[in-house]
């Protein structure tokens, strides 16, 4: 199985569990509310990693070289 089905599949069992009742919703809600600049897939994939995130680092890139910000 590739890459992209095991995330495809994560999304969807965790699209399902939070969405089975209330307090799953509000679980999920809980951490949405903290990744506010992240689109709904993202937030959802990461609740499925770490339901208790606070924050996601993003990587910096520069061309085909990383950089370093500041």
């Amino acid at each position: 199985m590739g890459k992209l089905q095991l995330i495809s599949q994560l999304a969807d069992q965790t699209a399902h569990a939070v969405t089975r009742d209330v307090d799953g919703w509000k679980r999920y809600l809980t951490t949405a509310s903290r990744l506010y600049k992240y689109s709904f897939d993202e937030q959802l994939l990461i609740y499925a990693q770490r339901p208790d995130a606070t924050a996601c680092a993003e990587r910096w890139s520069c061309g085909t070289t990383p950089c370093t910000a500041g």
